[in-house]
């Protein structure tokens, strides 16, 4: 505990600009702590938030990094040309290593959104696979956009819950998750396919069908216990047979919910 409190003090010490408190700090970066005296940090960013680069830069720290234990960004409906980008390069550029984080949550788009919410300038560029190589010890991740081939790219990984939207490119996950050997303690998958549905043709951008059975014929998930897809191209058919697969008769539960 005594640890967790130097680096709040040190969080507070290096917010310039911000009343800082325990429990509050201007009313959009929220601190508590949680089991083990670990602290636990929500994020609200306010579109004219100029510190927001510096704070997560902080995070970073070597003498702040190891004391976090979850840490979830949200963030108004509000983006350019109807994209709201998060950049999380802070993140991984200092020194420090997130060795007790166990929750990374970056809000993704709701259904009463208005801007598609996405990592990056358009592309996520890698910065999934580069936040988990500091994150070693990450059991739940919540992402709005795909993660590159990278993110497979790595020894076993005790992730356990992920939640996903591809944004606006779905970068093969299924099939690369089909053909990964890194997360084999994933317990529960929630993905959302592309649907960009003002695109035309958009169906071309969502995942074939066939790498669908292949990760449901495969080896990588033998903990998986409940799979969530939605807006796919499957059809009550596909549905039928996936239920018959190795993974398919292996879950606890699987809602494939329709197209868009």
């Amino acid at each position: 505990m005594e640890a967790s409190n130097l680096a709040l003090k040190q969080l507070c010490r290096y917010l310039a600009g911000y009343q800082c408190e325990l429990s509050e700090i201007n009313n959009s970066l929220m601190i508590g702590t949680i089991q083990n005296g670990l602290l636990e940090l929500d994020y609200y960013v306010d579109v004219d938030d100029e510190f927001y680069a510096e704070i997560l830069e902080l995070l970073a720290f070597p003498d702040f990094a190891p004391f976090l234990g979850t840490l979830r960004l949200s963030a108004p409906d509000e983006g350019i040309n109807g994209t709201r980008s998060w950049k999380l390069e802070p993140l991984t550029q200092g020194e420090g290593t997130y060795q007790n984080l166990r929750l990374l949550d970056i809000q993704s788009t709701q259904s009463h959104h208005h801007n598609r919410t996405i990592l990056g300038d358009f592309a996520e560029d890698g910065i999934t696979a580069r936040l988990l190589d500091k994150m070693p010890n990450l059991e739940q991740l919540s992402i709005p956009s795909a993660p590159s081939p990278a993110f497979f790219n790595r020894p076993p990984h005790p992730l356990k819950h992920l939640t996903l939207q591809t944004g606006y490119d779905t970068q093969n996950f299924i099939l690369n998750l089909a053909q990964s050997t890194c997360f084999s303690q994933l317990k529960t998958l929630d993905f959302t396919d592309y649907s960009e549905t003002y695109i035309q043709n958009y169906q071309q951008h969502k995942t074939p069908i066939p790498h669908y059975f292949q990760l449901f014929n495969s080896n990588a998930l033998p903990h998986l216990e409940s799979l969530t897809v939605r807006h796919s191209l499957l059809s009550e058919k596909d549905t039928t047979e996936l239920k018959k697969t190795k993974l398919g008769s292996q879950l606890d539960l699987l809602k494939l919910l329709p197209s868009s």
